[in-house]
């Protein structure tokens, strides 16, 4: 979901609907910023994506920084984002988050890191 590169920090997620790429985000952020709070950023769209799907929709959103998940769901996060994300979650029980390892064949997660780097290189 994020890639830090010579070219900048970018930020990005994919959605996966019945085997079809239905929607795709990405965004240059500050350089500044670090991997963890990009990847934050990331999970922030993707829980917002998920929150304004039909009510009767399971959303999965699958993150490759457990970091990530561990911040998002403690309601007392010292990072604001993660606060966000935490609330989203707590009114939508519908969206799941789950963690998969980075590089190990997840399509979803593959396409967004792929994403994430095509984007930094060409802005």
């Amino acid at each position: 979901m994020a890639q830090k590169t010579e070219h900048g920090v970018e930020a990005a997620f994919c959605v996966l609907t019945n085997d079809i790429w239905a929607y795709q985000w990405s965004a240059k952020l500050n350089d500044n910023n670090t991997v963890f709070h990009v990847e934050l950023t990331a999970l922030h769209e993707a829980v917002i994506y998920a929150s304004n799907l039909p009510n009767h929709n399971t959303s999965k959103i699958y993150v490759d920084n457990r970091a990530n998940i561990m911040a998002s769901s403690n309601s007392k996060s010292t990072n604001e984002t993660a606060r966000k994300i935490f609330k989203i979650l707590l009114s939508n029980p519908r969206i799941k988050v789950s963690w998969v390892k980075a590089h190990a064949g997840n399509i979803v997660n593959e396409r967004a890191d792929q994403l994430s780097k095509d984007t930094t290189e060409h802005r």
